[in-house]
């Protein structure tokens, strides 16, 4: 059947059935000439990702069909309005890369709206903070679902158009046009952008793995950094917002900080958010410190001493020079009062080299933040790289050890990538960072959802940090534990503790020593665990910047794709690594019980070493405040360790699935051991190849799990 449009326009028109499948290395697309209506098969012929019913593609809101083959690999295309353009279908290392050039070029006043739809697929993550704030983990709602990509300066900051759908062994995302948006639904699944030119939306086929890597390579070509992380934020960490506001300086952070210590909470990182700069200054004005903190490195060198780095809030916008100017409002939470912010003198030095970010227009751009400095403001134009680097040399006359990124400019749909390079650039340089703004990748270690409070744990938190890491960046911190609820002991304040102390990032603010004894004691577990665990997150962290795979914290339906129990699962689960299975009570927490859901394979509960046959539904699990909510199982390799002094102890569980090698990285950041094991002797023996010495092993008599210890740049062999 010949094409409508092609028969209204009086056009050249092919068949759909003339459309040979196009190899896609080993998968392949299929194409209907007419609505350029698509799918992608796998080398059997099945499909992973469907067409959708009616269109493929649309240009200004116009369905578009093939009139013509160019080559196998681009065509000619109209809309039903008369636009042409032309499809060009590029693969490489399992991706496809999908774009549409309109023939006519756009204008300011009327850029082209270009759409690719496939049909329906059951399960979709990601989105970084857009799908954040959505009612579910999965983003396929009952309802059809848009969700637009903007920067709103709060709870929408780091943002990201990868969706995967695990079920479908299949993701896509594009990084084109000012406005993108992603449309949801049972029936559809619908990228479209806005801009002056051509499109192009990439797809991705094969294992979860696959994709990932390929995703990751894809990042790299762009030029979006990828940052080593640092095990220093692996640490348990301290804020001073929840705890001393703007009241925060020298003193009482070294006391805060002090008593924490010497209650057994091993602090290794501190943030001093507010007020550390000169009097009506900002975080931008580098160097300057205020009468807060009149000795800044004497400071610093207390912090040391504890074995404390010192890390401070920084934010990407500057007041403008001149002044003084008075704020929109004097009002800001936690006891600050200002009156008048000073200009800043840097300020007209960045005006002169065009550091300043500017409007599509050519217009500098400048806009009072929603929170602070509240005074109309410029923004480092992160897409320039003189600017970059600039700031980030601005950056280390504050000589402390690190920041906490937190800039409240909203930025609309535009501009969405401009807070990438000055921060990576201060990662790079040796500074642990804590990242808020972004796109595509975080730009530092920690990448922190917006603020949030302890009653959001059964839903906003999780899914944010989960749908984060479904985007690849998996190395998840929010605010402190407790945060705002530390006046009275809380069951839901415990459950907040195990929820961050299964993530990357973890910190406390507010104290619990007015509690009682035993409410500090049930406190202090997740806390501990945390510590013993910290060798393990670090690994998956550096395997996740290795391998793209967000192993640091891997949504369930990620880690076992092709089991639709785990991606229904009842409760929010995911993996560390691929042995270690977190499941917090977080929903109904006051009944104690969950209904947690167990994957193939064996599964060892943490505390108790009770042994479970999956796939299984736990129904009504007791889980109580003072339980471990974890399993161990998958390749059955948990690295731990005892204390600071103490070697990495590596266990091996026997879950069935141990792979033949495994490589744990240290935290030093350097250092490998690589763990051989073969299975030819009644007899277990474990050898330091490294030396040639056999050392000494234990074997648990309840798991029968193994465990011994191992030295960075050594390796074992375990028979």
């Amino acid at each position: 059947m010949l094409s409508i449009a092609c028969q209204l326009l009086s056009l050249p028109c092919i068949a759909a059935a003339e459309l040979a499948p196009i190899p896609l290395g080993d998968r392949q697309m299929e194409i209907h000439a007419e609505g350029l209506r698509f799918s992608l098969l796998d080398q059997q012929g099945s499909t992973l990702a469907p067409a959708h019913h009616v269109a493929g593609a649309s240009l200004n809101g116009s369905a578009l069909s093939v009139i013509s083959t160019i080559d196998q690999h681009s065509f000619q295309l109209v809309s039903k309005k008369g636009e042409r353009a032309k499809l060009i279908i590029k693969h490489d290392m399992g991706c496809t890369a999908v774009t549409i050039s309109p023939d006519q070029p756009a204008t300011p006043n009327k850029p082209h709206k270009i759409a690719l739809q496939l049909g329906g697929m059951p399960v979709a993550y990601g989105l970084g903070d857009t799908g954040g704030w959505n009612q579910t983990l999965n983003l396929v709602n009952d309802e059809e679902t848009t969700y637009s990509l903007k920067h709103d300066g709060g709870k929408y900051r780091w943002l990201s158009s990868f969706v995967i759908f695990p079920r479908n062994n299949f993701a896509s995302v594009t990084f084109d046009g000012l406005n993108r948006s992603i449309t949801l639904s049972k029936s559809r699944f619908k990228t479209t952008v806005t801009g002056a030119g051509a499109a192009t939306f990439y797809y991705f086929t094969g294992s979860m793995k696959d994709i990932y890597a390929s995703y990751q390579k894809l990042l790299v070509q762009k030029g979006y950094p990828l940052i080593k992380p640092k095990s220093r934020l692996f640490e348990l960490g301290w804020e001073s917002w929840a705890a001393l506001g703007w009241q925060t300086n020298a003193k009482t952070m070294l006391d805060s900080i002090t008593k924490f210590q010497e209650r057994g909470f091993p602090i290794r990182w501190a943030v001093s958010g507010s007020g550390f700069w000169e009097d009506r200054g900002t975080t931008t004005s580098f160097g300057k410190w205020g009468k807060k903190f009149p000795g800044a490195m004497d400071f610093k060198e207390q912090l040391h001493q504890r074995d404390v780095k010192w890390m401070i809030g920084l934010r990407t916008n500057f007041v403008p020079p001149g002044g003084p100017y008075k704020p929109v409002t004097k009002e800001r939470d936690q006891n600050m009062v200002v009156d008048t912010f000073s200009g800043n003198p840097l300020s007209q030095a960045a005006l002169d080299r065009n550091y300043f970010l500017k409007k599509p227009d050519g217009q500098l751009w400048k806009r009072h933040s929603n929170c602070f400095p509240i005074v109309p403001c410029y923004l480092i134009d992160g897409n320039n790289a003189k600017a970059s680097k600039w700031y980030a040399e601005l950056y280390q006359q504050w000589q402390v050890d690190g920041i906490k990124e937190d800039t409240m400019m909203g930025l609309g749909s535009t501009h969405t990538d401009v807070f990438n390079h000055p921060i990576a650039n201060i990662a790079d340089d040796g500074a642990l960072v804590m990242a808020r703004c972004g796109s595509f990748t975080s730009p530092g270690t920690l990448l922190r959802i917006n603020d949030t409070h302890v009653n959001e744990l059964s839903r906003r938190i999780p899914i944010n940090y989960l749908q984060n890491a479904a985007c690849g960046a998996p190395n998840a911190y929010s605010d402190t534990v407790g945060f705002k609820k530390m006046k009275n002991y809380s069951e839901l304040v415990v459950r907040h503790a195990w929820l961050l102390s299964l993530t990357a990032g973890l910190a406390v603010g507010e104290s619990s020593s007015h509690w009682t004894e035993k409410q500090q004691t049930i406190f202090k577990k997740p806390f501990d665990f945390h510590y013993r665990i910290v060798p393990t997150l670090y690994d998956a962290a550096m395997k996740s910047y290795l391998s793209g795979y967000p192993h640091t914290m891997t949504p369930l339906g990620i880690a076992y794709p092709g089991d639709a129990r785990a991606t229904a699962a009842p409760n929010f689960q995911w993996m560390i690594g691929d042995s270690l299975l977190c499941a917090p009570l977080l929903k109904n927490h006051s009944s104690g019980k969950m209904n947690l859901y167990l994957p193939e394979g064996i599964w060892f509960d943490y505390d108790t070493g009770d042994k479970h046959t999956g796939p299984k539904l736990l129904k009504d699990f007791p889980m109580p405040v003072t339980k471990t909510p974890c399993f161990i199982g998958g390749k059955g390799i948990l690295v731990t360790r005892a204390s600071d002094s103490s070697s990495l102890t590596v266990h091996l569980y026997p879950a069935g699935k141990n792979p033949k090698s495994h490589t744990v990285h240290h935290p030093d950041g350097t250092s490998t051991s690589k763990i051989v094991w073969v299975e030819n002797s009644n007899n277990t023996q474990v050898t330091d190849t490294t030396t040639g010495k056999t050392i000494t092993s234990h074997i648990d008599e309840n798991t029968a799990a193994l465990s011994f210890s191992i030295l960075p740049e050594h390796h074992y062999l375990v028979q």
